[in-house]
């Protein structure tokens, strides 16, 4: 098991600035997990901690069983925000939620050194890679995205020829993505790349489905399915995934209840219980912009690194209620027009991660001087470091009515383009 040295736990019961917290301390090279207070005493100390930051909800009491289990572990142990009625105990120190006062902490009681690096990172991992694979073969999904290539990279520099790119077109890429894909690594990478088109195979499988938690375990047992066909021909052993940190944090109940997930991430939550590959997930220790970081050490390029960050599920989780193929395509269009507008304004790398949005509702307009009754197309952009939280961009107004013109006039059957100014939270980044 992976095990990063001067690791601090910190454990959630209801505190809703956890992930700052934990962030804030990572940023001072010292390496954070968050795990609900519910974690087995075995999985905590699985990651040999250096010391532990309970952080609950001030206005609740502290479950003192738990506590105690805690304290019994004789590691430094502190309280964030505690409830008054939870009896003082000398093991254990008291904090606010100010994280200047917790990086002391983790520094002066927990023996933290800062070594948590990007340098050091790189090193680590390829050994850690090097150690697990040993001689065997290793297939991965390759979408183009920031997070599978900087996972390619870092496998190919451990492993080498070892490793087979699987990049897979299942019919709910952008617009020409399945070319742009296939040129830059031709041109940038020397590693193994096979292209798959999968598109009607998977478009068939998720034709009528609009739950968005349903759709988004077909598409990553779909993939699944797909790389197990790929590997019987490269004699494969072990899946290579580019899940990142928040991908986890998203997909695991902090508290302990199954209905707390804020959502399934189709390489975490979507894998079957019978997969045939050992994984190995080089980045998923990785906040986003820790991911580019590393990238930018392995030599990566800008237009690799710099694009906007794309879900593995891609346009099927933006595209609200039962795909279907017409719709997806009015998406696809109106998805390349934004982008395309945003670039043309120069706006496109001065926010984090914008794209367009397909509802499923339908609503009146005028096209060509006639009465028009067509769908809704929400365009989102915001700004954000490590996907976690999440402001709106404010885009300039011209902007907004330039692209909303471009997409109603462009793109038959839509009538309405609406602007998402919601923030992370309430609201997550991708609308399902």
């Amino acid at each position: 098991m992976k095990q990063t040295a001067e690791t601090i736990i910190l454990l959630n019961l209801g505190c809703e600035d956890i992930q700052k917290l934990a962030r804030a301390i990572r940023d001072k090279n010292i390496y954070t997990m968050v795990m609900p207070y519910t974690v087995s005493t075995e999985r905590l100390m699985q990651e040999q901690p250096a010391g532990l930051i309970i952080c609950a909800d001030h206005s609740s009491p502290l479950p003192a069983a738990e506590i105690e289990r805690f304290l019994k572990l004789n590691l430094p142990v502190a309280l964030v925000d505690a409830a008054a009625e939870m009896a003082p105990n000398t093991q254990a120190e008291r904090f606010t939620n100010d994280p200047d006062a917790l990086v002391k902490f983790c520094f002066e009681k927990c023996g933290c050194t800062g070594s948590w690096t990007m340098e050091n990172f790189l090193k680590e991992t390829i050994n850690d890679i090097r150690t697990q694979v040993g001689k065997n073969r290793v297939i991965l999904g390759l979408s183009g995205g920031v997070d599978s290539s900087v996972a390619a990279a870092l496998l190919h520099k451990a492993i080498g020829d070892q490793l087979t790119c699987v990049f897979v077109n299942h019919g709910l890429l952008r617009k020409n993505e399945a070319e742009k894909v296939q040129k830059i690594f031709a041109r940038n990478f020397r590693m193994n790349l096979q292209y798959v088109d999968a598109s009607e195979r998977f478009l068939d499988k998720l034709h009528g489905v609009a739950d968005p938690e349903t759709k988004r375990k077909i598409i990553g047992h779909e993939f699944i399915e797909v790389f197990t066909e790929a590997a019987a021909k490269v004699d494969a052993e072990f899946l290579g995934q580019g899940t990142i940190y928040p991908d986890i944090v998203e997909s695991i109940p902090l508290d302990g209840n199954p209905s707390g997930v804020i959502k399934s991430h189709h390489n975490v939550g979507g894998l079957p219980e019978d997969l045939k590959f050992e994984l190995v997930e080089p980045i998923d220790r990785l906040f986003k912009d820790e991911v580019r970081m590393v990238g930018r050490l392995l030599g990566l390029p800008s237009e690799v690194l710099d694009c906007h960050p794309f879900p593995g599920p891609s346009l099927g989780v933006r595209h609200l209620g039962a795909i279907e193929r017409d719709t997806l395509e009015m998406l696809r269009e109106a998805d390349a027009i934004f982008i395309e507008e945003l670039i043309n304004s120069g706006w496109y790398h001065k926010t984090w991660q914008a794209f367009a949005a397909f509802l499923p509702v339908k609503a009146v307009g005028i096209k060509n001087g006639k009465r028009a009754y067509g769908y809704a197309i929400a365009i989102r952009s915001v700004n954000s470091v490590d996907a976690v939280t999440a402001q709106v961009s404010r885009l300039p107004w011209e902007l907004l009515e330039r692209t909303s013109e471009r997409i109603i006039n462009e793109i038959d059957g839509v009538s309405r383009v609406v602007y998402d100014i919601s923030a992370k939270p309430p609201g997550t980044i991708e609308w399902e």
